[in-house]
């Protein structure tokens, strides 16, 4: 009897472990993408390395900045859907 209640929890026991794995992957991820792909990471990072000339940061901003000011005047729904749109 003892046998037949572990072959039952086993995969109950990897469903869960899998579910858990996909989740941290998934928020590791949007960390990712928002705290380091993001445009305004880039203007940062950009900002403080001490081997990028002026120009090259004040040409970053300009290219990057019109789109972050949109997104700062948009709502969280907003946003939502215009990510959407664009995949």
């Amino acid at each position: 009897m003892g046998q037949d209640e572990n072959m039952l929890l086993s995969p109950l026991v990897l469903i869960t472990l899998s579910l858990g794995v996909l989740s941290l992957l998934l928020f590791g991820v949007s960390w990712f993408e928002q705290r380091v792909l993001s445009p305004k990471a880039l203007i940062i990072h950009a900002a403080r390395s001490r081997q990028a000339p002026p120009e090259h940061v004040e040409r970053l901003v300009a290219r990057h900045s019109e789109g972050l000011l949109q997104g700062l005047s948009q709502s969280p729904a907003d946003r939502a859907n215009r990510a959407g749109a664009g995949r």
